[in-house]
């Protein structure tokens, strides 16, 4: 099939007129530019008919099996996370294992989009594939917290391209109307991914180690770099041919001093929120680094990697309400494997399981926005954008609930009938060993996820059905950097927080509240609860102090979710924006029509 259509390599343009007198040289210009014009058109059609009929189930395999790897480690990290830090009794640094991989999943995410744009998806893919698998091979070796978040960093760099050239690539092959249904079927591999990503991680760190989980994924990934480079065969008329492909004047396009600096301003703010480092220098070298990332966007950059000019109207309202979204449901994501391990003293296992439902429910979200979409008889943005809004308020809806509930469930300890309320007793409480509680819990977190993938969905079908072919791999890059941004954010400074919080109430009640406190705590059980959590119930607490010290624990975590609720409160005001500006524009075009 392939013999119908110009190859990759073939020009562009074609000459098709030839002029000999200098005086009929403008016009030969001006025919010249039409005929390039009309040229260009040409072969774009032929070569998205061709993508359209290329078979799809090889080329989603190939796409889709990396994009399951990477789900998959996600969840794992988030449940390990804790007893890995604890091995090396540097609990007070586990919020770096997920920001390190977030952080350079951020900057480094867009740049696939620019990639796939100048070299072509396949090379774009096989980057992401390298990088991943490399820092899963480190990860293995790591001796203490800071080396696993090196190799993490390194793992971020290819994560974050493998989903969104997997994104990229599925745009393609399919037409816009069937782009939502193909993003609800990857938005199932992804979550069976995450699905499996909990337990699998909680039962291979209690038999054959946490080193284990990541040596695994190595030749898994060497296998999706084989399917792809078999199968991904997609043609795109404005990717240079193969020998300009690697010339410096086209991968000069690549923005990477604007990711670097991209890095380093959202890094000096990680460092402000979460390190007892001087905070005149991080100040300093945050705004140096944003200086030095605006000048580059402005003046520098010959392809930016966030087009400003994008960051107003309906765009920009959804790139805020992306980046909200994704603060929240990351938040989740890590604040409720260490809630339940720490508080109600469940195994990694166990609190593996406790992932599963969210997962199941983002894929079945997927699913439901992608099938409206598709079938939807309303002008497709205005329809985008009433689901944004409803998925805003599920996801606050979620969060509300979830605090409600984790303020009256009693944190778990050995012998209950010693333990005192922690709340009046004229409050409506649940006892830990309750079924309830967890089977609203887990209700509450299936709510947010569901609300978070409705609102991908949407937003990336309006995206792909408002930019122009040419154009989506870079602007679906930067969709899924306002993802990444919301994710490192949300993670870090939810686990930030809680941190912070905890430092602090346990200060008070150990050396500030003596009156209320029987026990004689010295600072070296503060610095041992602070840097190996497991110490809570393996110290030498009694059970009433084990109380008062748990519901401290409980009251940070419940000051985290604030931030969250704060965040969904503000992106359901922008939501609720962007469905007026939409109705307006669709009423607007209706009257037109009549």
């Amino acid at each position: 099939m392939s013999g119908d259509y110009p190859d990759e390599s073939t020009s562009l343009l074609t000459e098709s007129t030839n002029y000999s007198s200098s005086e009929n040289l403008q016009a030969a210009d001006v025919d010249n530019k039409n005929n390039t014009k009309v040229t260009q058109k040409t072969l774009d059609e032929q070569y998205h008919e061709y993508n359209l009929s290329l078979p799809k189930i090889p080329i989603l395999f190939s796409l889709w099996m990396g994009s399951f790897l990477s789900a998959l480690d996600g969840t794992v990290v988030a449940n390990i996370m804790n007893p890995v830090a604890e091995e090396f009794q540097q609990s007070e640094l586990k919020h770096w294992i997920a920001t390190s991989y977030l952080l350079t999943n951020t900057a480094f995410q867009p740049l696939y989009g620019k990639l796939s744009d100048i070299t072509g998806r396949k090379f774009a893919l096989l980057t992401a594939h390298f990088f991943f698998g490399l820092g899963c091979f480190l990860t293995c070796f790591a001796q203490n917290v800071p080396q696993f978040a090196i190799a993490r960093a390194i793992c971020g760099i290819g994560g974050g391209g493998i989903n969104a050239s997997s994104s990229i690539a599925v745009s393609d092959i399919c037409t816009t109307r069937e782009r939502g249904i193909y993003q609800g079927y990857a938005n199932i591999v992804f979550s069976t991914g995450q699905l499996l990503g909990g337990p699998l991680g909680g039962f291979l760190l209690s038999t054959v180690g946490w080193r284990a989980v990541f040596a695994i994924q190595v030749p898994l990934l060497a296998t999706c770099s084989f399917f792809a480079i078999r199968n991904i065969n997609i043609k795109l008329s404005h990717v240079p041919p193969r020998h300009e492909r690697f010339t410096w004047a086209n991968l000069s396009r690549i923005d990477l001093g604007g990711s670097i600096t991209l890095v380093f301003t959202i890094s000096g703010i990680l460092f402000l929120t979460s390190s007892e480092w001087n905070k005149v220098v991080l100040s300093v070298f945050t705004l140096i680094s944003f200086t030095i990332f605006m000048f580059i966007e402005l003046c520098v950059a010959k392809e930016r990697i966030i087009p400003f000019e994008l960051l107003k109207g309906s765009f920009g309202l959804s790139s805020i309400a992306t980046v909200i979204s994704s603060f929240i449901i990351y938040g989740d994501i890590f604040r409720s494997p260490i809630y339940l391990q720490l508080v109600q003293n469940m195994g990694v296992t166990m609190t593996g399981l406790y992932l599963i439902p969210p997962s199941i429910t983002t894929a079945l979200g997927s699913l439901f926005t992608g099938a409206i979409l598709r079938k939807t008889k309303l002008d497709l943005a205005h329809c985008a954008s009433s689901l944004i809004m409803i998925a805003t308020g599920l996801q606050l809806f979620g969060l509300v609930m979830s605090y409600w509930l984790v303020c009256r469930v009693q944190p778990y300890v050995p012998i209950t009938d010693t333990v005192k309320v922690f709340l009046s007793p004229a409050m409506w409480q649940f006892a830990s060993s309750s079924i309830w509680w967890k089977l609203i819990y887990i209700i509450a977190l299936c709510i947010v996820s569901f609300g978070y993938a409705t609102l991908l969905v949407a937003t990336l079908v309006s995206i792909v059905f408002s930019i122009e072919r040419s154009q989506q791999g870079t602007i679906t890059g930067i969709f899924y950097l306002w993802r990444s941004i919301g994710n490192v954010l949300g993670a870090s400074l939810t686990l930030v927080v809680f941190e912070k919080s905890l430092a602090s109430k346990l200060w008070f009640y150990m050396f500030e509240n003596k009156k209320h406190n029987p026990f004689d705590f010295t600072k070296k059980h503060f610095s041992r609860l602070i840097s190996d959590s497991s110490y809570l119930r393996n110290g030498p607490f009694p059970i009433d102090t084990l109380g008062d010290l748990l519901g401290i624990y409980r009251g940070a975590f419940l000051d985290s979710y604030l931030p969250n609720i704060l965040l969904a409160a503000i992106g359901l005001v922008i939501t609720i924006i962007l469905y007026r500006l939409h109705t307006k524009k669709s009423q607007l075009a209706t009257a037109t029509q009549v």
